[in-house]
């Protein structure tokens, strides 16, 4: 049974959600919001290429031309943002959609729920205006 419950937020704000979550007498603490700027992408310097074969041309493929010399590529990458949707249960399939929608300017916003309370807790999310509302 799926036990995550996201849906995605215009503006961010889960003020209306926090209290009707303590007005139904359930916790607060498992509920996640991941906002547009947190799909922000980092830089980051690596090997790419041949290079990854061996520190240089006396360690490579031998093959000549492949391993001329060591240089340092710099790429886009942005590992903790599907970290973070990964963590919701939200399936590979799905993860550019919540990504799509990041930076269209929506939240994402999860609930860790249990099997008693699932229900409720979509309920919740759908009175509390969030859209997309699935369970994971």
């Amino acid at each position: 049974m799926a036990l995550v419950v996201t849906g995605l937020s215009q503006t961010g704000d889960t003020q209306a959600l926090h209290k009707a979550l303590a007005d139904a007498g359930l916790p607060t603490d498992p509920l996640q919001v991941i906002g547009p700027e947190d799909s922000v992408e980092n830089i980051s310097q690596g090997i790419i290429g041949a290079e990854l074969l061996g520190s240089g041309p006396e360690t490579g493929t031998g093959v000549p031309g492949i391993n001329y010399g060591h240089t340092s590529t710099r790429f886009f990458r942005n590992e903790t943002l599907p970290d973070r949707l990964g963590d919701l249960e939200i399936p590979d399939s799905e993860v550019e959609n919540y990504v799509e929608a990041l930076e269209r300017g929506r939240s994402v916003v999860a609930y860790f729920a249990h099997a008693d309370n699932v229900d409720k807790i979509e309920e919740l999310f759908k009175s509390a205006d969030l859209v997309n509302v699935r369970r994971f």
